[in-house]
């Protein structure tokens, strides 16, 4: 396997201080130990969630009309904002920063979802679950491996599909099917 880049150094670091060791990953109960408040609401259009913070306060909105296991990625993608980047200054009644979650593509958007994909997907505990796998099912095809992980890290198919081939555990050209 690779080594860890920095944002999924802060999701090790996170999941090591608060000793998660078991699946799914409690990034909901992650979320509250960071003073995080979770709103759940059915967003319009593209937006999959978003981080607001004020000194005092920390807001972590999800779109309802996403599947829930798009609302974990959610919630763990504005947990790697919340601990990785400061937000963007927004003025509403007063200046807040905001991280919002629509699909744009940059520096930090990169960075929340390796941080994301590491805080649901965990390195250790993948390995772990592939071993425990494929020793019980010696001739498990590649796709049906990522579905049964899936199930275990309450992600999808894709997400540990995308995973499995970023750790490098499989061929990505046997994954997707």
């Amino acid at each position: 396997m690779n080594s860890p880049n920095r944002a999924e150094q802060k999701a090790i670091k996170l999941l090591d201080e608060f000793a998660v060791d078991e699946l799914p990953v409690p990034v909901d109960e992650l979320a509250l130990a960071l003073d995080a408040e979770i709103a759940y609401e059915p967003y319009d259009g593209d937006v999959s969630g978003m981080l607001y913070r004020t000194d005092d306060h920390t807001l972590i909105g999800v779109n309802t009309r996403h599947a829930q296991t798009r609302q974990r990625f959610t919630i763990a993608h504005e947990i790697g904002h919340l601990v990785m980047h400061p937000g963007t200054p927004m003025f509403i009644d007063r200046f807040v920063r905001v991280n919002w979650r629509d699909g744009a593509s940059n520096q930090q958007e990169a960075e929340a979802n390796s941080f994301a994909a590491e805080l649901l997907m965990p390195r250790r505990l993948v390995e772990r679950e592939v071993i425990r796998t494929l020793s019980k099912k010696r001739n498990i095809s590649p796709h049906d491996l990522a579905v049964s992980l899936a199930k275990s890290f309450a992600v999808s198919a894709e997400a540990m599909q995308y995973r499995l081939a970023n750790l490098g555990v499989l061929d990505p050209s046997a994954l997707i099917s």
